[in-house]
This record gives structure tokens, C-alpha cells and sequence, in this order.
């Protein structure tokens, strides 16, 4: 039995690292958790106990099976050793997957899952880039280091127990408790006993916490990666009887009639972590505000755009399908589904049929992403990349080429296609580790953030393009919108802060001839992108968007993102947070735009309207992703 302690011990002390680690992880993230309270803490300990030891039994069960067999090889030094090894090696990984989520975790506002590796398994660069991210992390690192060194103590702090004689009675003993044992293993990675229970999965940390934000303490990273592995399906729901029903509430077929087709050609820039905070004609209201956009800020002015305007998702990768083809992620980035290769309608498919040229630029590496796969189903015929470029000269070191010459090689290139085209692209300089050009290192001073500086040189690198494309023929028949992917991980107001201000993005619409002009006090989305251009440029077509024109009143204008399984849904004054079983929380967000007083039962009648309008929309979402019905 002396083994069994051993265990047992080992497994006490690997609760109070992941204890230690969620603990680190609540001081890096502090911010994030405003809500949290006393009284909230003993459910999140009881739950979080339950995942952490779901995930030690999974990650150790070969260590556990090493010593659970009553043989006296156990004994042997060789075999004691490669216990050892294991045990530390598995281990010692978790406390750095837990560890990466405190610097992670402002960038999507969740546990690190299953799907980061199929968004970075692309990259060919991606080994570069964690030691980039350890050597800007560092302290993250040091805490890595100290808390192995500390669990490599712990191992050797609990002995190995000392031989024993063979004894038949006590061998037999422990192989009839061979069955019980493994058993209680599978209770435990489990989460539960009951054999009618489902397996541990992220939904039900909902259960330990009286604030969905507060999931993430509940969960421990391993146990988030694991339980999503090959888990990335968009599930059925069925809120309504039949589609019918539910298209009363929400419908996102959508038929414009337009008579008078401008063959504009169109262009959308995609800022990276271009936070609505860091603009400054956006934020006129807000105390001692100090801006880092001067040109944008110069073109907001003679252009149309929003009081209120958000991204569909917090990464990158989920970009693109919102503003390109209406189409945002749920529980899971469109583009890391199995449904990714669907038949989809996009502005670039739409356009097509109408003879534009369609194109896509990105200044990181070939196939980052999965930007280029993506915009070659959304029917955009060419991507170009850094290897188009083709002048490393250029190269930032970490993710593509900087912003301003990549900007003109855009500019350049979009004067030798035959109009009408239409063309995207995704900047990168403005994303961490935020470096910009020596040259530029005096002109563009430091902000309060790191990223302040290099959102500078991008708003001077978008200036430049401006500049250089108003001396092109096809610049004054062209409509340009400007949004960026997703916001900072970083923040400096604190209006920007709350789960509102966690997707605050610019949405812009600008025309050198003036025709769309104004700033309305609406609320928009990334999702609204595409439909409000195939209603600009008046063609007659029907299209599947999960957005709306903002160009006309509509039925459809529900805005929705998610966070940590939750849906956060805005119509009219209000806003819902949903779990897709039960509204949980409801705010009137323009007078609290922080989302810190909630109203859930105080206003039923408007509650149970939008609480009906976001399931319409979420059962249509998943029906057409299921049965590949993205296109009319």
C-alpha cells in the first residue's frame, strides 16, 4: 500500500500547483474579474478542484498505472527513474500551458483550448515565435522556471517507499484492488461517478460560478485543450420546431432589389487590434483622452460611422469570415471547423458574378492563419503575402512585412487590376511585439501601452497608402471600409474594459465623392460589412448574412459575439448574456456601457424578445453550418 500513499501524495501536491498557478493567473488578469466576490470563491474552489483533478488523472495515468501494479519491479532504479521523467516531463508542461494562459488570456478572453493548435498549424514560423513570446513574457517565464524547480523538490521530498518481502496474501490483495482502483480513476477523470453523467467539459464550470466571466477560473488549461480536442462541431439546437419558426424572429436570407449597380470598386483595410479606445474622433467624450490615430481620425470626419461598433470574435482568425462573408464564430473560429470548406457567399463571391477582380493581402508568411484557404473558398481569386513581397529587407522579424511598404506594394498592385476590383487587407505591425522600423523609432513616441507606438506608425503607414492611392485613376470610384479584427489585449480607459469594451472595434465606411457621410448613435458589427456594400452598390441579389445593411432598417439588426461560451446579444437599447440554456445577465448598455448592473427580470418583456431573437439566430446559425447552407 505503500505506493498508494505515494500517489496520493503526489497528487495532493499537484493541486496545490495548479492551485498556485490559478491563483497567478487571477493576479495577471485581475482586471478581467472585476465582479468577482467572496462569495463566489468557495464554488469556484469546488469547481475548480473537480477540473483539476480530472486533468491529473488524464495527464498522469500512465505514471499512476507505473506504480498501481503490484510488481516488484517497481523497485528497480531504471524503471523508478523513467517514472520520474514522466512524471515531471507531463507536469511540468501543464504548469507552463496554465502559466502561457495569464499573458493569452487578454488576447481571447478564455482558457487556451484545442483549437490554438489548429490555428497555428500553418505557421511556419511558429517555433520563432515562442521564444519571441517567452523573451517577451519574461516574467512568465521565471515563474515557469521556479514553479518545476519547486515541483522537482516536491518529488524528492516525497520518498519512494522502501522495499517490502513478497507476501501472496498481500499480492493477490492488491491485483483484486486493480479493478476498484481503475474505476476510481475513471470516476475522477470523469468529473463524475454517476454513469449517467457526461464526461467533464467546459460547460459545466458554469455550474461553480455566479458570473459567467468567471469561468476561466473554474477551468485549468489542460483540462480546456483536452476536453476540445476534435471537439469543434457546431452543436444542433432546436429553440424552435422548424426553421420556419424560428425565421420569424431571424431570418438571415436577405434579398436586395437594387436597380442602379455602381461598379465602385471596393477596398477593406483589416487593422490589426485596432481598438476603437485608440481612436481618437471615436472617444470625444471620454475625461483626458489623449488618441494615436491622427489621419484616421481626419477620415472618420468624412465618412460614415457608429457611436457603437464591435468585432464579431477577440482573434484574428475569426476576422475575416465576419467582415468578408457575415458569417461570425460561435463557440469556435468558422475557419478551425469541420465546416470551414463549405459553400459560403461572400463580398468576394458576390462580386465575382458581377466580373469584379478580387484579391487579398497579408504581409505575414504563406498560409498564417489560414487567412489565404479561407479567402480562396470566400472566391477571392489571389493572395498575396510577404512572399509576394518578396523583400526581407522589410521583415518585421516576428510576423510579415511592416505596415508602410506593404501598404504601397498594395497600392501599387491595385493600379495594374482591371476595375471594378474588389481587395482586401490585413495589416500586421500593430500586433505584439509591436516593433516598427528603426527609422521611425524618433518620430513615433511610446504611449501608456506598448502598442501605442506602433498603432502610430500604422495610422501614419495608412495615411501614406491614402496619399499614394488619391493620385490612382481608380481611387475616386472606389468605397473603403476600415475595421480591425479585434481589440488589444491591453487596455488603457476603462470604459474598454468590460465585456462590451472586449470587442469595441471601429467600422468605418469612407468615399472620396462624399456619398456616405454621418455619425449615427447605432450599434453595429464586422457581420454588417458585407451586406450594407451589396446594398450600397445597388445590385439585385439575394445573399445569407448574419448581419445587416446599416443602410436600412431591418428585422436582422441583432449584434452577437461570444466569450467563453457565452452569447452576448445587443438589439435596440439592451444587451443579453445568454449560455445557451439560460439568460444570464441583461443590461441597458448605453447608459452602462462597463455592463455592471444587471437587470436579468426586470424588464421581461424586452428580455424575452431578444432572449427569442438570439436563439432564432443561433438555431439558424447552426442548422445552415450543419446542412452547408451558407448560400441562398
Amino acid at each position: 500500500m505503500g505506493f498508494l500513499k505515494m500517489l496520493l501524495k503526489r497528487i495532493i501536491v499537484l493541486l496545490l500547483f495548479y492551485q498556485l498557478c490559478r491563483l497567478l493567473f487571477l493576479l495577471f488578469n485581475h482586471t478581467y474579474f472585476e465582479f468577482l466576490s467572496f462569495h463566489s470563491l468557495p464554488g469556484i474552489l469546488l469547481g475548480s478542484l473537480r477540473f483539476d483533478i480530472s486533468a491529473i488523472m488524464y495527464l498522469n495515468v500512465v505514471y499512476i498505472a507505473m506504480f498501481v501494479v503490484p510488481f516488484n519491479f517497481r523497485y528497480n532504479k531504471i524503471y523508478l527513474g523513467i517514472g520520474k521523467f514522466i512524471f515531471l516531463l507531463v507536469n511540468s508542461i501543464s504548469i507552463f500551458a496554465n502559466l502561457a494562459d495569464c499573458a493569452y488570456f487578454p488576447f481571447t478572453l478564455r482558457r487556451t483550448n484545442a483549437g490554438f493548435f489548429r490555428e497555428f498549424k500553418n505557421d511556419t514560423n511558429l517555433l520563432f515565435d515562442f521564444w519571441k513570446f517567452l523573451f517577451s513574457y519574461w516574467y512568465i517565464a521565471l515563474f515557469v522556471i521556479l514553479l518545476v524547480w519547486l515541483l522537482i523538490r516536491s518529488y524528492d521530498w516525497i520518498k519512494t517507499p522502501e522495499r517490502e518481502p513478497f507476501k501472496t496474501k498481500s499480492f493477490i490483495l492488491q491485483l483484486l484492488l486493480l479493478p476498484f482502483l481503475a474505476l476510481i480513476w475513471l470516476g475522477f477523470a470523469r468529473g463524475s461517478f454517476i454513469p449517467s453523467d457526461r464526461p467533464i467539459n467546459i460547460s459545466l464550470a458554469g455550474q461553480y460560478v455566479s458570473n459567467n466571466d468567471e469561468i476561466s477560473l473554474v477551468l485549468n488549461t489542460p483540462i480546456s485543450i483536452m476536453t476540445t480536442w476534435g471537439n469543434i462541431k457546431v452543436p444542433e439546437v432546436n429553440y424552435f420546431a422548424s426553421l420556419a419558426e424560428a425565421g420569424k424572429y431571424y431570418n438571415p436570407v436577405q434579398s436586395y432589389q437594387g436597380t442602379d449597380a455602381t461598379k465602385k470598386n471596393v477596398v477593406i483595410i483589416i487593422v490589426e487590434s485596432l481598438g476603437k479606445e485608440f481612436v481618437g474622433a471615436l472617444n470625444s467624450k471620454t475625461p483626458d483622452y489623449v488618441g494615436y490615430t491622427p489621419f484616421l481620425d481626419s477620415l472618420i470626419g468624412r465618412s460614415l460611422t457608429f457611436e457603437y461598433s464591435l468585432a464579431n470574435g477577440r482573434r484574428s482568425i475569426e476576422a475575416l469570415p465576419s467582415a468578408i462573408a457575415s458569417i461570425p464564430s460561435h463557440t469556435e473560429a468558422y475557419i478551425l471547423t469541420p465546416y470551414s470548406g463549405n459553400r459560403i457567399n461572400s463580398i468576394g463571391s458576390v462580386l465575382k458574378k458581377h466580373h469584379y477582380n478580387t484579391s487579398f493581402f497579408h504581409g505575414g508568411h504563406d498560409g498564417s492563419m489560414g487567412f489565404a484557404g479561407f479567402m480562396n473558398v470566400a472566391g477571392f481569386d489571389k493572395s498575396f503575402s510577404k512572399k509576394d513581397y518578396n523583400n526581407d529587407s522589410d521583415y518585421d522579424g516576428t510576423w510579415g512585412i511592416y505596415d508602410e511598404p506593404f501598404m504601397q506594394y498594395w497600392a501599387k498592385e491595385l493600379n495594374t487590376f482591371q476595375q471594378p476590383f474588389c481587395s482586401a487587407l490585413f495589416t500586421v505591425t500593430s500586433h505584439h511585439p509591436f516593433k516598427i522600423p528603426e527609422k521611425y523609432l524618433s518620430q513615433f513616441k511610446e504611449g501608456n501601452l506598448p502598442i501605442h507606438r506602433a498603432m502610430r506608425y500604422t495610422d501614419y503607414s495608412l495615411q501614406q497608402f491614402f496619399e499614394t492611392a488619391s493620385k490612382m485613376a481608380w481611387y475616386k470610384n472606389t468605397v473603403f471600409v476600415i475595421t480591425a479584427d479585434h481589440v488589444s489585449a491591453s487596455s488603457y480607459y476603462d470604459k474598454y474594459q468590460g465585456m462590451m469594451g472586449a470587442f469595441s472595434v471601429p467600422v468605418i465606411f469612407y468615399t472620396p465623392d462624399s456619398s456616405l457621410v454621418g455619425f449615427r448613435n447605432e450599434m453595429v458589427q464586422q457581420a454588417d460589412i458585407f451586406p450594407t456594400l451589396i446594398d450600397y452598390l445597388g445590385f439585385n441579389d439575394s445573399i445569407i448574412a448574419f448581419g445587416t445593411s446599416v443602410l436600412k432598417s431591418s428585422t436582422n439588426d441583432l449584434v452577437v459575439n461570444c466569450y467563453a461560451g457565452t452569447y452576448q446579444a445587443f438589439w435596440g437599447d439592451y444587451v443579453l448574456h445568454f449560455d445557451g440554456t439560460k439568460p444570464v445577465a441583461f443590461y441597458r448598455y448605453k447608459e452602462d456601457p462597463n455592463l455592471r448592473n444587471n437587470l436579468l427580470g426586470k424588464y421581461p418583456a424586452e428580455e424575452e424578445k431578444l432572449l427569442q431573437k438570439l436563439k432564432a439566430y443561433i438555431q439558424q446559425y447552426s442548422y445552415r453550418l450543419r446542412e452547408n447552407k451558407m448560400r441562398p
